[in-house]
């Protein structure tokens, strides 16, 4: 399991199961007759069984693979996302591993029957049981996953602005100020991530800030908030000229300013 993407986990649980009502409605239907011989009491009963065919077989086969790789993603995020419940819901989701297979070989050890409206019964209340748990525990997973973008982000800017640092300390002013900014508009376009706001290429650092603030996602971003990043960038604008390098203090306000708004992000 490469990453603990659950809304694909879930889209995949809806393919394998309507693949299983492929199966069902692809198997040949064989009928069955049993016969009182007066020593059970039991009346004679016709009923009808589902039987693999040569046009499904591959079928079954890809469905039992594709089970089997869906099964072992999901328990480990089970596993792994369930918290202090997670016992419970480990062993509930694996309990079911056995019959959904049994159920993929239109076979049901428990009820002991294998006609179809009962299988298709079966399979959807077991398979679902699986589903729900996943559900359960998305919110879990996707923050978790949120906290690992963040991590990741802060660990960025912080690197942008130590460099910013140590080019401030020996003097280039300029360069301190440009990886300053370098650092503002990594920490914006994660905001952007996180709160579902799409960003271009072209877009710059206060297109991106229109952007937040227009949403009303983002509290932070009011019209002092939008002042004060406009200000940043004019000094970082500076910065960029070759030809005029801009006043230490003010790539230290620069510096400093990026860090504070940062920092409070991050913390």
């Amino acid at each position: 399991m490469v990453s603990p993407d659950i809304d694909t986990y879930i889209q995949e649980a809806e393919k394998i199961e309507k693949m299983y009502m492929a199966l069902l409605d692809g198997t040949t239907q064989r009928r069955i007759k049993r016969i009182d011989d007066g020593s059970t009491g039991m009346q004679n009963v016709e009923y009808r069984i589902c039987v693999i065919n040569s046009k499904n077989e591959l079928l079954q086969t890809t469905l039992l693979e594709k089970y089997n790789l869906w099964y072992d993603d999901c328990q480990q995020l089970i596993q792994k996302y369930a918290g202090h419940i997670r016992n419970d819901k480990y062993e509930s989701f694996t309990e079911l591993y056995s019959r959904i297979l049994n159920l993929i070989n239109l076979e049901d050890s428990v009820r002991k029957s294998n006609e179809r409206n009962h299988l298709r019964k079966e399979f959807i209340a077991c398979f679902d049981s699986q589903v729900s748990i996943l559900h359960s525990i998305e919110p879990t997973v996707v923050s978790s996953v949120n906290n690992q973008k963040r991590q990741a982000t802060a660990d960025i800017v912080n690197s942008e602005l130590e460099h910013a640092e140590m080019l401030y300390q020996q003097g280039s002013f300029n360069l301190a100020g440009v990886s300053a900014i370098n650092a503002l508009e990594i920490y914006l376009h994660s905001l952007c991530e996180e709160n579902d706001i799409e960003t271009e290429d072209e877009d710059t650092i206060p297109s991106i800030v229109e952007k937040l603030h227009e949403s009303g996602r983002v509290h932070e971003f009011d019209l002092e908030m939008i002042e004060t990043i406009e200000y940043l960038v004019s000094l970082g604008d500076k910065c960029l000229n070759a030809d005029e390098e801009l006043q230490e203090n003010k790539v230290r306000e620069l510096m400093d300013k990026i860090t504070e708004i940062t920092f409070l992000a991050f913390c």
